[in-house]
């Protein structure tokens, strides 16, 4: 309740208090007010929120095709009909009638009726089951398509899909017996006229083959069949012969005339002895011409040489007359061989020609009896293709008009409660809690404010404040110390930083100066083992066969070592038994023995070389190969993320190589067994 005892107090005692007092006070009140509203109103609203009835929902959505009509269809045979189905104002107002037959109570029955005959028992819904799923029940159809949604609400989900899918079922059903009741047998009919008219096709083809086969026609065209195929040749040899008889009979004729008139019959190119004669004729004159020119004809009847040459071209003009006289007969002599060659083909030809003639009779009029054989053919298949377009038409009108039923969105078990959303709830009811609380924090702080402080300025001394000295902080004047991080606070993490790497002589040089008995906790150490896995080694995991040791713990594997430290292992099994006290000590005398080695051994830095950076040498060696981070683990064990970041950066650019591929173990290990011989 508000506390109003501020109110009556005098100002004396209420000046007198401590402000220390006063908000404490303050406090206490206001926390015991908040808790005050908080708790009931939370307990309350979570009360009503947990303690409802959670509701489940399944959802399904169908399409229904409602009635539609058949369009673009084509007249003619050759063309392809087309389908097509035009939802109408008229098929959109049906779909709000098929959302009520599907809520309606015979198709609810008959689903319950098909969920009994499967098994499945609603005692959940009472005594009338349809009832009860009927007020369950929601069906809506979706505006401007043919999809209806359905909607099952109730507080048992394991049977809410089933409902929804056996209502589906039971509708869809409802709806195609609704139709094929209603629809007629014209399509059967169609069928049967084709099954017939497709028999007596099949009837008609052979007739034809038959036919054809037995009448020798080889094709429907004249020109492909043999008889008329010869005969067509027939009369194209001929009138070819009779061509050559003319050309022939005109060739004799031209050389006979040619010969009564004295005419050149052969050309000297065609005879090259006559082109010869010719050719030295010619000769001959020109030489004559050239004496003409420079001496007189006295002169040249006189001269013994143009004489000669008179001579001699009067003797070649005479042969000349003779080879062209002998070279007319043997042209018209050839000439009239080639005439009664010519004759005698065509009056062959003309006797084939007219004892075929009977055989093309007969085939014309077998012919012509193929031909309208293969109209008729034609006509029934002109008859089957309209048949066959009526029969398509039909079918599509049929399919166009009969409604379907798509189920696009089956329903499914539900698994999380559709109402209430008990976290949101929960949440409304906290926040509501909180808002009171705060509420009635405030109005209780309203009439409870604590006294207006005096507005009197107080003054208060600096000691460290003082002319011609520096100032200093307060804390500092007063004697205390700035503050430090703690010595076991925690700190922020640094990267993680490798240990120190050595090399194969420094590994060499701290082998040699190892004692005996420290050099195989140290080689395995080398090969991969870490220290407590070398600490737990017995003698039953090594493995004298295999030449390898069993490592046991999280990180189990075999670990192969070299010989030489192998034999430094077995000296110590039967040293020491079972158990094979490898590591001398605790961490420090270990630390202290590699100290000493490395000293020793004049290596720089000795206080780095430490377990942990023969093991990291080890480690390093293998990633400067290459090798791949999956098979590391084979050697090393599994590590941290942050310690294969670090191995990252030594790892060379390039195709990373498996273990097989690589020097596994270290050059620096042979010293080993140097130091053993």
């Amino acid at each position: 309740m508000p506390d109003f005892r501020t109110l009556l107090r005098p100002a004396a005692v209420v000046d007198a208090e401590r402000p220390e007092d006063i908000a404490a006070r303050g406090n206490r009140r206001r926390l015991r007010v908040f808790l005050l509203v908080l708790l009931p109103v939370l307990l309350l609203g979570l009360a009503y929120t947990f303690l409802r009835t959670p509701e489940y929902r399944a959802q399904a959505r169908i399409a229904v095709k409602p009635a539609g009509i058949v369009a673009d269809l084509p007249g003619t045979a050759g063309e392809r009909a087309t389908v097509s189905t035009t939802v109408t104002d008229a098929a959109s107002a049906s779909l709000q009638a098929e959302a009520g037959v599907l809520s309606s109570r015979p198709v609810i029955e008959a689903a319950l009726a098909a969920l009994h005959r499967q098994g499945v028992e609603l005692r959940e819904y009472g005594a009338e089951p349809a009832q009860a799923v009927q007020a369950a029940l929601s069906v809506e159809p979706v505006p401007d398509s043919n999809i209806i949604s359905l909607t099952a609400t109730g507080a048992y989900p394991e049977h809410l899909a089933a409902v929804l899918n056996a209502l589906i079922e039971a509708y869809s059903s409802r709806l195609l017996d609704s139709y094929a009741s209603a629809s007629g047998g014209e399509i059967d009919a169609l069928r049967q006229e084709l099954a017939d008219l497709n028999r007596r096709l099949e009837d008609k083809r052979k007739a034809l083959e038959d036919f054809r086969q037995a009448n020798d026609i080889v094709s429907g065209e004249r020109d492909e069949n043999q008889v008329l195929a010869r005969v067509k040749g027939l009369s194209v040899s001929l009138n070819q012969a009779n061509e050559k008889l003319a050309k022939a009979e005109g060739r004799v004729r031209s050389l006979r005339e040619s010969i009564a008139a004295g005419k050149p019959v052969v050309r000297a190119r065609d005879n090259p002895t006559l082109a010869g004669l010719e050719s030295r004729a010619a000769q001959l004159r020109e030489s004559l011409g050239e004496i003409a020119r420079t001496h007189t004809p006295q002169f040249m009847d006189m001269d013994p040489e143009a004489r000669r040459l008179r001579s001699r071209l009067a003797e070649v003009e005479a042969q000349i007359g003779e080879t062209r006289a002998t070279a007319g007969q043997v042209s018209l002599t050839e000439a009239e061989e080639e005439l009664a060659t010519a004759r005698e083909e065509q009056q062959t030809l003309q006797a084939q020609l007219a004892r075929d003639r009977g055989a093309v009779h007969a085939f014309s009029r077998s012919f012509s009896t193929f031909k309208s054989m293969q109209e008729e053919l034609a006509q029934l298949e002109a008859s089957r293709s309209t048949l066959s377009e009526r029969l398509l038409r039909t079918e599509a009108s049929e399919r166009s008009r009969m409604p379907s039923v798509q189920v696009i969105e089956a329903a499914t078990a539900p698994l999380r409660a559709y109402r209430p959303d008990y976290a949101r709830d929960a949440g409304i009811s906290l926040a509501v809690a909180v808002g009171l609380a705060l509420l009635a924090m405030g109005l209780t702080e309203l009439f409870n404010r604590p006294p207006r402080p005096s507005m009197a300025p107080v003054i208060v001394p600096q000691p460290w404040i003082a002319v011609g000295r520096e100032s200093a902080p307060p804390a500092v004047a007063a004697g205390h110390a700035p503050r430090i991080p703690a010595a076991g606070a925690p700190r922020l993490a640094s990267p993680t930083a490798l240990e120190r790497e050595l090399s194969q002589d420094e590994l060499a040089a701290l082998l040699a100066n190892l004692p005996a008995d420290d050099v195989a906790w140290a080689g395995l150490l080398l090969c991969g083992a870490t220290l407590d896995e070398v600490r737990n080694l017995s003698a039953t995991e090594v493995d004298a066969a295999g030449g390898s040791v069993h490592l046991g713990g999280a990180a189990a594997r075999e670990l192969p070592v070299p010989a030489a430290l192998f034999s430094r292992l077995q000296a110590a099994i039967q040293r020491t038994g079972d158990r094979v006290a490898l590591v001398p000590g605790a961490d420090e005398e270990l630390q202290r023995r590699l100290l000493c080695a490395a000293h020793d051994a004049g290596l720089d830095n000795p206080a780095a070389v430490t377990p942990g950076a023969l093991r990291h040498t080890c480690i390093a060696h293998l990633v400067r190969q290459g090798l791949r981070f999956s098979d590391l683990d084979r050697v090393a064990g599994p590590l941290q993320a942050d310690a294969l970041a670090a191995y990252a950066e030594l790892s060379p650019p390039g195709v990373r190589r498996s273990l097989a591929e690589l020097q596994r173990f270290m050059p620096a290990l042979d010293h080993i067994g140097r130091a053993a011989a």
